[in-house]
């Protein structure tokens, strides 16, 4: 499979595009044994390429005994972007996607989207809270955002998977405040109804990534309240022990791997 917009079409020509991705010059930004992510410019434009050379038996097989599922390429974020686009939640534009290969070990694949500019991740913006309190709107602003990023995602049937902070990226140039935009879906997970194991892993994500911002009970609360917007069993009062699962693993993740950064 292969798809590829006007403009990049004219950039891969009639060339193989994995080939060209491999000699390509840019930023590397990730790069491990089986998957590269880098920006690079053409055109004047700046795209992101997520680069996937397949997995490996041992990979597949230990996913399959932990009762995990493998990601075996980037058909996963070329199918969560497409959908968040739908629903709609704000993400990356793709531009191109390609597979090609009938072994599940060896499936070569990308994913292009183009560059969220003048962006700013929460992590970062929120770093120095503890020492330099934001005001109160802000900081409520940015809460009932992310509320609604996760809330809409999960009432759509979609898992994240790596649900943190450093995910959601804030529009320093938005028509208004916050506009945030939700990024990095190689492990997103759709399913019709999402199982609450699935949501609890997000949401203890999440919390396990903002613990070291200052963020108050009262600010735990106006979360929970605004999530349930479009979640309405996961009210606290009505599930206490749902959210008391997701605050003792996000608790458990603090103690193993220490602060989010």
């Amino acid at each position: 499979m292969l798809y590829l917009n006007a403009e990049l079409k004219n950039f891969f020509s009639d060339s193989d595009p994995y080939e060209i991705l491999k000699d390509l010059n840019g930023t590397v930004y990730r790069q491990v044994q089986t998957r590269k992510t880098f920006r690079f410019e053409h055109n004047g434009k700046s795209y992101f390429a997520k680069v996937h050379t397949g997995v490996g038996w041992i990979e597949i097989f230990k996913n399959f005994i932990q009762l995990k599922k493998p990601v075996l390429g980037a058909r996963d974020e070329w199918i969560a972007l497409n959908f968040l686009k739908q629903i709609p939640v704000s993400t990356m534009n793709v531009v191109a996607y390609g597979e090609k290969g009938w072994n599940p070990a060896k499936l070569k694949s990308f994913v292009i989207t183009e560059e969220l500019k003048q962006t700013i991740s929460l992590e970062d913006y929120c770093l120095n809270w503890l020492d330099a309190k934001p005001s109160l709107s802000i900081r409520r602003a940015l809460i009932r955002e992310v509320a609604n990023f996760a809330s809409a995602i999960h009432a759509h049937g979609v898992c994240h998977r790596d649900l943190y902070l450093c995910h959601f990226l804030l529009h320093k140039d938005g028509d208004y405040f916050p506009k945030l935009s939700l990024i990095d879906l190689h492990r997103a997970l759709l399913r019709k109804k999402l199982p609450k194991r699935w949501i609890i892993k997000d949401i203890a994500g999440l919390y396990y990534s903002a613990m070291g911002i200052g963020l108050s009970k009262r600010d735990l609360l106006r979360f929970i309240r605004q999530y349930t917007i479009l979640n309405e069993g996961l009210t606290y009062r009505a599930n206490r022990r749902f959210w008391k699962i997701v605050e003792s693993k996000a608790d458990s993740m603090h103690k193993k791997l220490g602060p989010a950064r």
